[in-house]
């Protein structure tokens, strides 16, 4: 930029040298100005104060930023507990955390990943106050469910103390780049409610050879065992998701996952009420990563089951789904890809209703409101 100013202030002023040399400038009644009277340096500066400015000074107030995020997180971490889990067999049980995400009549409800408390016996909550290390006994904790295929669980415990209560974000508002906040407890608890920084490294992403039905966000925040079931937090201090694992490689680092808010929210409403998770069914099948019908963006539908939702819709194989719209929604979610449409799917409960935004024929149509009915692994 400097140097661009100076060519221009040369051009500038070359022109004045070649085509006024020798002439008087009025300016103003009083004011004039003879330029054989100037060396070059102040005829430079003249001309640098007539010109545009060309520069700009940003200030962050990195301070301000800093202040409002450590009071952020001295609120919002305390909602983020451990978990002590005595399991079935010797070899089961372990430390994690837990979110808090609900306080009802007494009572606090937290989610966890199944895997923290898979095959337990009995689960202490244990939490910190003035730097020391706090436990609620097992018989205050109850499972109220947990699900292998999100790997989410949800408790509930009575306690004296007054937990803070975290509210979660919307995770189809994350973008990659975005600022977020993990917070876990490490390798046990010796490093108690420990805070890594990170940015959103990827959206809906499905880790390969993982089991697990989850749209993950992928982040590199610092994570270790421990960290499972705690919270990542976005810049309002909101849950944005729930710590699930990272990669452990020689040949990678940072990398790690958490499950969306949305889908969060959906498995623990299911948890809450019957304990358990039924997966709604949309009833097309496609392929994952390949453009079958040449287009550039959405899913082309290879097959569509008889009687299910997807067939109530009118799909037919060789559509392109482009939306997602639950009826509560003001807008159609955009489908990109085969991902994108698993984590709307996943986002929503049996028995909703939904339309979809498809291209056939080179035209855009929105199909009527069809009901999802239960994934066919699900039912009874």
């Amino acid at each position: 930029m400097k140097t661009f100013r100076k060519a221009v202030i040369l051009v500038v002023l070359g022109f004045f040298l070649f085509f006024f040399s020798g002439c008087e400038f009025f300016f103003e009644e009083e004011e004039r100005i003879n330029i054989n009277e100037y060396t070059e340096q102040e005829l430079i500066e003249l001309i640098e104060g007539l010109l545009p400015e060309a520069e700009r000074t940003v200030h962050y107030d990195f301070e301000g930023f800093e202040k409002t995020l450590v009071e952020m997180m001295e609120q919002n971490r305390r909602s983020v507990v451990g978990l002590n889990v005595q399991g079935s067999t010797f070899f089961t049980g372990g430390t994690g955390s837990a979110v808090i995400y609900r306080k009802e009549e007494g009572r606090f409800y937290a989610v966890t990943n199944h895997h923290v408390i898979d095959n337990y016996q009995s689960i202490e909550v244990v939490y910190e106050k003035n730097g020391m290390l706090f436990t609620i006994p097992s018989r205050n904790v109850e499972v109220l469910g947990k699900d292998a295929t999100t790997d989410l669980a949800v408790i509930s415990f009575k306690a004296e103390h007054n937990f803070p209560v975290a509210t979660f974000a919307d995770s189809y508002e994350a973008r990659v780049g975005h600022f977020v906040f993990a917070v876990g407890n490490p390798l046990g608890f010796d490093y108690f409610g420990t805070l890594t920084m990170g940015v959103v490294s990827g959206l809906a992403r499905y880790v390969p050879g993982s089991e697990l039905e989850v749209p993950f966000i992928q982040h590199d925040a610092a994570m270790s065992p421990g960290n499972s079931g705690g919270a990542l937090f976005n810049l309002e201090g909101e849950i944005l998701g729930i710590n699930n694992m990272k990669i452990v490689s020689e040949l990678a680092g940072d990398i790690g996952f958490a499950i969306p808010s949305r889908t969060v929210e959906r498995i623990i409403a299911d948890l809450e009420e019957k304990g358990f998770v039924q997966r709604p069914f949309l009833g097309i099948s496609a392929l994952a990563q390949v453009s079958d019908c040449g287009q550039e963006y959405g899913v082309c539908v290879s097959t569509v089951e008889d009687g299910s939702g997807a067939e109530a819709a009118g799909l037919r194989p060789g559509d392109i789904i482009i939306g997602y719209k639950l009826a509560e929604w003001e807008d159609y979610v955009e489908v990109l890809n085969f991902n994108d449409l698993r984590e709307a799917i996943l986002n929503s409960s049996v028995g909703d209703d939904v339309s979809l935004r498809y291209i056939r024929n080179d035209e855009i149509h929105e199909s009527p409101y069809t009901t999802l009915g239960i994934h066919p692994d699900d039912e009874e």
